[in-house]
Formats: C-alpha cells, sequence, structure tokens
C-alpha cells in the first residue's frame, strides 16, 4: 500500500510540476509570439475547454474500463502538446495545440485523482487527501520556478523539452500502478449519486470557485511582470513561495480537520478567505505587500481544495468517482473556461488588476448567499 500510495503522489507532482513549468509562463510567450490579449485568454480558455470536454466522458471510461490505461493514453498526450508547442508560432497551430494538451489534461488530472481516492480515500480521509494534495502544491510551486530558470536562462526550447519529459516520466511511473476492477456502466445510479442536494451544492460552489483559477491562469504571470517588473525567474520565485506555503499547510489544515466534522462550512469559509484577498490582490502597493496578500489567498485555497477532497470521497461511491469527478471538474473547468475568456477583455481594457478585483466580488457574494441559504 505504502508503495502505491508514494507511486500515485509522485504521479501527482509530475502532473502539476509539467502543467505549470509550461501554463505560468505561456502567457509571456504568447505575448511574445505577437498575440493580443484577447487570443492569450482564449488560447488560456481552449485549453480548459478541452479539457471540460472530456472529463466527464474520460472519468466513467476509467470506470468501466481502466484507470491505468486512461492515465497511459493521457500522458502520451500531454507529450504530444508539449512538443507542438516547440514549433507553433501562430495563433492557430498554438490553438491546435492547447487542444491536445486539454485532452491530456482531462485524463491524467481527473483520473490520478479517483483511482487515489479509489484505493485509499476511505480511511483517514483527511490525512490522505492532505498528503495527496500536498504533492499538488510542490508541484504547483516548483514547477514555475523551474520553468523562470529555463525561460531566463534559455529560448522556450529548453521549456517545453523539460516538460515533455516530465510526460515521459508520467507515462513510465503509470506503468507501475495497480489498476481498480471496472464496474457495470449504470446511468440511473451515476444521475442517483449527482442528484442530491448535497452534491448539487458542491457542484455550484466548484463552477464559481473555478472561475478565479481562469483569471489567475490568465492574468497573474502578466501582472507580476507588467506592474512590477519582475523577470521570468522572479515571477518563478512567488510561485514557487505560493506552492510551497500550501504544501506547508495542506497537513496542519487536515490534521485539524480531523477533529472536525463540519466539511461543508470549512469549504465555504476557504473559498470566502481566499476570494477577500483576490480582491485585494490588485490594490497591493509593492511585490512583498503583494506576496503577503497571496499567500492568504492561498491559505484559503488550501482549506477549501482539502474540504473539495474529503466531500468527494464522502459523497460518491468509490466505483463510480471516475464519472462523478469528471462531472466536478468539468464543471469547474467549465469556469475556468469562462473567466478566462472575460479576463481577456477586462485585461485589455482596464488593466491586470480588473479581473482579479471582480472574481474575488462573484465569489464572496455567492459565499454569502450560501451562507444565508443554509441559516
Amino acid at each position: 500500500m505504502r508503495r502505491q500510495i508514494l507511486l500515485s503522489i509522485t504521479i501527482r507532482f509530475l502532473i502539476y510540476f509539467t502543467h505549470w513549468l509550461v501554463l505560468a509562463y505561456l502567457p509571456l510567450l504568447l505575448k511574445g509570439y505577437g498575440l493580443s490579449d484577447v487570443q492569450i485568454g482564449m488560447a488560456i480558455g481552449i485549453f480548459s475547454l478541452s479539457s471540460m470536454s472530456l472529463m466527464l466522458p474520460l472519468g466513467l471510461f476509467s470506470d468501466i474500463f481502466s484507470p491505468k490505461r486512461t492515465m497511459l493514453c493521457g500522458a502520451l498526450l500531454y507529450g504530444g502538446y508539449f512538443g507542438a508547442l516547440l514549433t507553433a508560432r501562430s495563433f492557430g497551430w498554438i490553438l491546435a495545440a492547447v487542444c491536445v494538451g486539454g485532452l491530456g489534461s482531462a485524463a491524467l488530472v481527473v483520473v490520478s485523482e479517483s483511482l487515489y481516492l479509489k484505493h485509499f480515500g476511505q480511511i483517514q480521509r483527511s490525512r490522505r487527501v492532505a498528503t495527496y494534495q500536498l504533492s499538488t502544491y510542490l508541484g504547483f510551486g516548483l514547477g514555475p520556478l523551474v520553468g523562470g530558470l529555463a525561460v531566463q536562462m534559455s529560448s522556450p526550447t529548453l521549456l517545453f523539452s523539460l516538460a515533455m519529459a516530465g510526460a515521459g516520466g508520467i507515462f513510465c511511473l503509470s506503468l507501475l500502478l495497480v489498476d481498480y476492477e471496472p464496474i457495470v456502466f449504470s446511468f440511473k445510479e451515476y444521475s442517483g449519486d449527482i442528484l442530491g442536494f448535497k452534491p448539487l451544492l458542491l457542484l455550484a460552489c466548484l463552477f464559481v470557485l473555478g472561475t478565479h483559477f481562469g483569471v489567475e491562469q490568465t492574468s497573474f504571470s502578466l501582472l507580476l511582470r507588467d506592474k512590477f517588473g519582475l523577470l521570468p525567474r522572479q515571477i518563478g520565485m512567488v510561485f514557487a513561495c505560493m506552492g510551497l506555503w500550501m504544501a506547508l499547510a495542506v497537513p496542519l489544515v487536515g490534521r485539524f480537520h480531523d477533529k472536525r466534522r463540519s466539511v461543508f462550512l470549512f469549504f465555504l469559509g476557504g473559498m470566502a478567505f481566499s476570494a477577500l484577498f483576490q480582491v485585494l490582490t490588485p490594490l497591493a502597493g509593492n511585490i512583498w505587500s503583494l506576496v503577503v496578500i497571496r499567500l492568504l489567498h492561498n491559505l484559503g485555497d488550501t482549506v477549501a481544495l482539502l474540504e473539495l477532497g474529503v466531500l468527494v470521497a464522502l459523497l460518491f461511491p468509490s466505483g463510480r468517482l471516475g464519472g462523478n469527478s469528471g462531472l466536478l471538474y468539468g464543471a469547474r473547468t467549465l469556469a475556468t473556461f469562462l473567466a478566462a475568456v472575460v479576463s481577456g477583455s477586462l485585461n485589455r481594457e482596464w488593466g491586470y488588476g480588473a479581473s482579479f478585483m471582480g472574481s474575488g466580488l462573484f465569489v464572496l457574494c455567492f459565499v454569502a448567499g450560501c451562507f444565508a441559504f443554509i441559516g
């Protein structure tokens, strides 16, 4: 069991390491290729949209066929995405590349988490989810740090070559995973899982939460460069601080949560705390105040995402976690796509801070409505 947990955690780390290795600098590279802010927003949004379109089908497929083989196919598509970005320079070819990347991302992100929860999510939920998410945050922090050094030291070729090597590592390690026994598909059982009050509320919360991810993926690197004048290496250090901070915080949050039962309230509280500091992000006067604000924002994200993992393990049967996780991730990714496209327009008209303030206020209003409804 320990070997499989370590293997799952390592794969999850590599998925997010390679994802953020590229995504943290993709808006900057696209800007350098001559793309407009609207085109950059569309490119990031299309990545999310193509990912969203197959999250539910791939999740269902992994339940009734093989999670392990689905991940292997996803790793190959992911490697193809990074390989295409080595040569793509026109807007049309970049859109084609990010479509392929979105499909690979859907397979890897959804199925890797559902397979982990199927095997290990029914005992010590909070601690095991926290351990799993620790690897996610390490990848989120270290990927941009290495990417910043690669962009500053060399051309984008080195960046995309490293990402291809990461995708190859995901493929090789996935060969060692223990598969999960497939189930017989039943539309009635899947619809019964989701058509309850708590699952539907979780779906709505996840959609709203996903909007702020679209803003960050489209605008944060550009905000750091244009408002604060940071170099790629320095942008990587900011991401590293955030990722390592979340990695340090999540085990403590998980241990604290094991003593509490109000999972939904903690989830909403994390969303509200995150949204408050999302609103404050464009008001930062210097890079140090920005870092403090973003670390507090990430603390809220850490609580919300931990509770999300616990809720998924609590609310859905293990055998159907792939399809249900695919639906949840699909809703979040749809929100990320919509927010990324809207952010491109807001950035062009009012600067990179406007999308942060708008998304934070949107989440705060939603959480306030949820608390009023629950109360």
